[in-house]
């Protein structure tokens, strides 16, 4: 049954099949489940539904309860007498041998109703991107933010179906009126978004949403808000850190349930793209203990229309590993990602490193991964990291050929 909820909910988000999205993926359902619900479930919580993770036990009647509601229906009990009703009402089906003649005429009233539909398609004038307007703004400096989109599609055709997309991801788009001239939608993440609007599946205009930090902002993911950390509690003289002692303060131990810790900064870093690039930390998972025993970590460089991802665990977890080559995910079950396994007893040297549309993944000082970068260089945004449990970071440096553009922490370490 949970199979279903699973493939209706696939369904109608559009994305293509769980197994194939990526971590950015999970993280955008589920602030959708949030705006639409006002509950959340983490990232790590998805990921075991969709099978993407390991599993631990069952999925508790809370969040069945919660993608139930996401789906359409009350709860998961309402959900569940609704499959099974459909499930019998098909093989009821199965078992009718011949056509009846109100199923004629319906069938016959169905074929004139789409051939309306069909003559009024091939009427329909022609799309001038000059005539829409599409703009927006954030509301505030600050993390929760949230974002009015402004636009006009009044000249649209009665039928066109009207679509904002959210970010680069162009299967994540949501249907909104012609005859509206405002959508609004709450970010709890920072990041760089290129947002679309969409008619009849062509983007007519395009606008930019920059979500910004002013610092090293620290989260800790939860299935309901972010907690979000002050400056003193990540912060001290040899880089960015969240601690055992910070989640205990929060009354979050992590030894007992899936925690996941992230650091993020976003910002104009200036001139800086990604044909020509270096960016170089020491990174450690300092959790010995999580329910997984992985000890994973992903660093994210944003760019101007999406992300590179780069994935860290321990040796025996790369088939859990998703490398983001750009505008490409490379799945560790269905490719050698070893080199992407780690020794978290001390801080592991990550250096990536871009130079005329080739950018090479260094581990420890060996290569572990290279991948053709965009034809078009596109302009760095941020580097966000994620944590299981908690990490360190230490020694970071973003520069290109001709200038430092960040430094933080004692980079002779």
């Amino acid at each position: 049954m949970i199979d279903i909820l699973v493939a209706q909910i696939e369904e109608r988000l559009g994305w293509g099949s769980g197994s194939e999205w990526s971590n950015r993926d999970f993280e955008e359902l589920s602030d959708l489940i949030f705006d639409s619900t006002k509950k959340r479930l983490s990232v790590t919580t998805l990921k075991r539904i969709w099978g993407r993770a390991e599993l631990v036990a069952n999925p508790s009647s809370a969040t069945l309860d919660i993608l139930s509601e996401f789906s359409g229906h009350k709860n998961w009990r309402e959900f569940a007498n609704s499959a099974a009703t459909n499930t019998a009402v098909r093989s009821k089906k199965k078992h009718v041998g011949r056509f009846h003649l109100p199923t004629i005429v319906l069938i016959l009233m169905g074929i004139a109703i789409l051939a309306t539909i069909f003559g009024a398609l091939t009427t329909r004038k022609s799309i001038d991107a000059s005539e829409f307007e599409f703009k927006s703004r954030p509301v505030s400096d600050e993390i929760p933010n949230s974002v009015i989109f402004e636009y006009d599609a009044s000249a649209a055709d009665d039928l066109a179906k009207i679509e904002i997309q959210q970010s680069w991801d162009k299967n994540k788009r949501v249907a909104i009126n012609r005859q509206d001239s405002v959508a609004t939608s709450i970010y709890y993440r920072p990041g760089f978004f290129k947002s679309k609007l969409v008619v009849d599946g062509t983007i007519v205009k395009e606008y930019d949403v920059f979500i910004q930090t002013k610092d090293w902002l620290g989260v800790i993911e939860r299935d309901s808000l972010p907690i979000y950390l002050k400056k003193e509690e990540i912060k001290d003289n040899n880089g960015v850190s969240v601690s055992h002692e910070t989640l205990a303060e929060y009354g979050i131990d992590p030894k007992t349930i899936n925690v996941r810790s992230s650091l993020y900064l976003v910002k104009d870093f200036g001139g800086i793209y990604t044909d020509d690039f270096d960016l170089s930390m020491a990174v450690k998972n300092t959790f010995e203990q999580g329910l997984s025993g992985c000890r994973s970590f992903q660093l994210y460089v944003l760019y101007d229309g999406g992300a590179i991802g780069i994935p860290l665990a321990k040796k025996g977890c790369a088939s859990n590993l998703n490398v983001l080559a750009f505008d490409k995910t490379i799945d560790g079950k269905r490719n050698d990602l070893s080199a992407f396994g780690v020794d978290f007893t001390n801080f592991v040297s990550l250096e990536l490193i871009s130079k005329l549309g080739v950018a090479r993944i260094l581990i420890n000082g060996e290569q572990a991964y290279t991948m053709n970068g965009p034809e078009t260089p596109r302009h760095i945004k941020g580097i966000v990291i994620h944590f299981e449990g908690t990490g360190a970071i230490q020694n970071v440096e973003l520069k290109s050929s001709a200038r430092m553009f960040y430094s933080l922490g004692d980079t002779t370490l």
